[in-house]
């Protein structure tokens, strides 16, 4: 329905049937636009439309994705394919077609059906002459199939002849309705587009174009709707100066000293990597933008010039800066030896807070929601090869408009961020873990490579031996890596009962495999074999592309702008993912060390999430054996099953975990029943005696829930906010994915916002009482720091106070502690 609304905007027509397919529709006028003496292209994915290829009607078809395409006439399609447009149909009634559930000939393959129409030419020649056919085999295959055979044709055939409501004459365009289109584009967020239709509705305002009229240079409405076109500032973007000598360098600084006010904005993907000042330096002093760019000139000296009248600006308590994504400015400072300094603001962050489910934050689109500022957008790759000129120009308009966007979005952000209650976590939390962050990602942490070569050496070798082990299971070689031929090897030979499927075929993932585990060893050694594969691929292999060569460490970007829940993640590489159980992952963990003479701390929050419950639920029983400082999964089974505490064995205290566990993702007695091995009838039974102990929790859930249906978002202890828009969703499987997080946010999002806290505090700490020992990871609870051993005692109790002080819950806080000489080890 949406894509049909642009298309209405666009004054496009839109041909639908009841009771006919899109091909019928297709073919139907693609015959009628030949008969009125039109050429005609046909655009599709699919090789159906290979029938209706003729000299006038070509078909055009994707190659790979929808970025190479390939054009056939009736040469190409017998050239490829090894038969004519025509015989298109007879080849499907022969060979099928499993994609639109075509039988064909049981029996005969590709290569057969190919043949057997050289031969005789179509299906109706085949069978006229079947006493011909060759080999015995073929033959008896085709007897008994006949009815199925013309059956599939027939199912193959497009209906050329569909009574439509309009013919090729009523289809001639005239150009969008670009007042409507454009409006449209904003709302569903195609800003490159919308940009696009912007310059058209400029020209046509100039007497350019109008309708369907070509341009003086020929251009049709379409062609710059479709064709990339760079473009230097919109209209409603201010001027720039563009800052490219020592000089007007320093006279910019003396204007930004002068107002005391900075915003900033650059392109950083490179900065962890050289840790220099990028080339393009968007910036604004709030009365003018400017562009600070490398000239030609010694790169060097060009760097310093930056820290000798740029630099300063950025640790003047005098000058308030802004920007989007200022991490990168704090990083820069932490590896010059100085400390970013003065209020700041964070457009980027701000936004973040204010909607965490978004999928990205780009600038063009803030600016466009807080000010009347439109920044262009950075032109894409097709657009800059189209015209590198332009695309410079935009790309240059983009960083120092930006930047001027960036302090009127401020202003707007703050009333939104007042406005939802989400000040204080912005200024005590996130704005302040900026710097942390920036500093974690600076320091980087420690690696012993030629230890990371041997693992990976021992991984490459388990491949090759699981392969070994695999092949000889299934009795034949197959690739590993094909969903394809793995469940022919499970379902096919080894005949094992599929649980799900897709669209493609039988499911082999890994809930699937786990299943099949129960039953037969290969699917077992399948995700034996997965595990290792990925772990060697997304660590392993790539470990000396991810070591900075100056510094010799890792040096991981961490995202607070990622997840919705308000956890951090990170990247280059992915530190977070890391198996914690299982020796294979944990094992990684060996390659990370601290510096010579230095050792690691680890501090892990324990049941965390747990605790958060009982002080959300306000469940007495649950927070008695927190305040007591019990087992909680001991204390969890001797309430379920009624079993004194000193009675509660391995088996009791297992299930009693996944079940506490569980129902902080609002987990059903199918995933209970999944996880721990028992059946749906004593997992829904588990669950109803734990909410019969604990009935503040199930209370709890059902306030979440209806909570999340009243304000459409669920909120943390430090009040940051989740949308949740599919809580009243139709789709039942949408509306309980809802509900589950609407249960869960709230306990996930406040163990983020604790975690974030204490790093803040135990930052500052360390800071004002001068510790060498640094804050270097963060893994969901765990904080790693790299200490000297002269600091242990201190950094156990600096550390130990902070995380189990920063926040009063009815129940205690508790943290673990741990030294050791690797990752590993702690």
């Amino acid at each position: 329905p949406v894509l049909k609304e642009v298309l209405d905007t666009l004054n496009l027509p839109v041909l639908e049937l009841a009771g006919f397919e899109a091909d019928d529709i297709i073919g139907t006028l693609s015959t009628q636009a030949q008969e009125h003496g039109f050429s005609v292209s046909i655009l599709s994915g699919d090789k159906d439309c290979l029938q209706l290829v003729s000299p006038d009607t070509r078909a055009i078809l994707p190659v790979r994705g929808i970025t190479q395409v390939k054009e056939y006439d009736p040469e190409g399609v017998l050239k490829d394919m090894g038969f004519t447009p025509a015989q298109v149909t007879d080849y499907k009634a022969l060979a099928g077609d499993s994609s639109d559930n075509i039988p064909g000939v049981k029996g005969i393959g590709e290569k057969t059906a190919v043949s057997l129409l050289e031969r005789f030419g179509s299906l109706d020649g085949i069978y006229e002459h079947l006493e011909e056919v060759t080999p015995a085999r073929v033959r008896n295959l085709l007897a008994e199939a006949k009815s199925i055979a013309f059956l599939s044709k027939n199912l193959a055939t497009i209906n050329r002849d569909v009574p439509l409501p309009l013919g090729p004459e009523d289809l001639e365009w005239k150009g969008p309705d670009i007042p409507r289109a454009h409006a449209k584009f904003v709302e569903l967020e195609f800003y490159s587009l919308a940009q696009r239709l912007g310059s058209l509705r400029e020209s046509e305002k100039a007497g350019e174009t109008s309708g369907g009229v070509e341009n003086p240079e020929g251009t049709h409405p379409i062609q710059a709707l479709a064709a990339p076109a760079a473009q230097a500032p919109a209209a409603g973007s201010p001027d720039y100066r563009v800052v490219d000598t020592v000089d007007g360098l320093a006279r910019f600084a003396e204007e930004a000293k002068a107002t005391g006010r900075l915003a900033v904005y650059a392109e950083v993907s490179e900065i962890t990597r050289d840790f220099r000042w990028p080339s393009l330096i968007g910036v604004s002093t709030g009365t003018r933008c400017f562009l600070l760019r490398q000239p030609e000139m010694n790169p060097e000296a060009w760097q310093d010039a930056l820290w000798t009248h740029f630099g300063p600006l950025l640790v003047d308590d005098s000058v308030t800066k802004v920007g989007f994504d200022l991490k990168w400015l704090f990083t820069l400072c932490f590896k010059r030896g100085i400390r970013f300094s003065g209020k700041f603001f964070d457009v980027l962050v701000a936004s973040y807070l204010l909607d965490p489910t978004r999928s990205s934050y780009r600038l063009p689109e803030i600016a466009r929601k807080y000010t009347r500022i439109e920044v262009p957008f950075i032109p894409m790759k097709a657009e800059r090869e189209a015209d590198p000129a332009s695309a410079i120009a935009a790309t240059e308009a983009h960083f120092a408009v930006g930047a001027g966007s960036c302090l009127e979005a401020a202003s707007g952000l703050k009333e939104d961020l007042e406005r939802q209650g989400l000040t204080h976590l912005a200024e005590d939390v996130e704005f302040p873990l900026i710097e942390v962050l920036a500093a974690m990602e600076a320091t980087g942490v420690g690696v012993d490579l030629p230890l990371g070569r041997s693992i990976r050496k021992e991984f490459g070798e388990a491949l090759k031996s699981l392969e070994e082990v695999i092949y000889g299971m299934a009795k034949e070689e197959f690739n590993l890596g094909s969903p394809k031929q793995l469940a022919h090897i499970l379902f096919d030979k080894l005949g094992l009962k599929p649980v799900k499927k897709t669209k493609t075929g039988f499911s082999t993932d890994a809930e699937v495999l786990e299943s099949l585990s129960l039953e037969h060893e290969l699917p077992a050694k399948i995700l034996e074999y997965r595990q290792y594969a990925k772990l060697k691929s997304t660590y392993l292999d790539v470990l000396e592309d991810v070591i900075n060569p100056t510094t010799g460490r890792i040096h991981s970007t961490f995202h607070q702008t990622v997840t919705a829940t308000g956890r951090l993640s990170s990247s280059e590489p992915n530190l977070q993912n890391i198996p914690v159980r299982g020796e294979l992952g944990r094992s990684l963990r060996r390659i990370f060390v601290p510096s010579q003479g230095r050792l690691f701390l680890a501090a892990d929050y324990s049941q965390i999430e747990l605790r958060i419950m009982a002080h959300m639920a306000n469940d007495p029983s649950m927070i008695d054996a927190f305040v007591r400082g019990e087992d909680i999964h001991r204390r969890t089974a001797s309430e379920m099953f009624g079993v004194p505490l000193d009675r509660v064995d391995s088996d009791l205290r297992s299930k009693a975990k996944a079940v506490n566990f569980g129902v902080i993702y609002g987990i059903s007695d199918f995933g209970l029943a999944r996880n721990t091995g028992v059946s749906r009838e004593e997992a829904r039974h588990f669950i109803e005696t734990y909410f019969a102990r604990y009935p503040m929790v199930k209370q709890y859930m059902e306030e979440s829930i209806e909570n999340a249906r009243k304000t459409g978002y669920a909120v943390t202890i430090m009040g940051r906010r989740r949308p949740i828009p599919d809580i009243e969703s139709r789709v039942r499987q949408k509306r309980s994915f809802a509900e589950r997080t609407a249960i869960n946010t709230p306990i996930q999002g406040s163990a983020a916002d604790i975690i974030k806290l204490a790093m803040v505090k135990i930052y500052k700490r360390l800071q004002d009482e001068g510790l060498i020992s640094k804050l270097i990871l963060q893994v969901h609870d765990e904080l790693i720091f790299e200490i000297p051993p002269s600091e242990e005692q201190i950094m156990r109790q600096l550390v130990t106070e902070e995380m189990e002080g920063v926040m009063q819950l009815k129940v205690p806080l508790k943290v673990d502690l741990d030294v050791g000489e690797s990752w590993y080890d702690v």
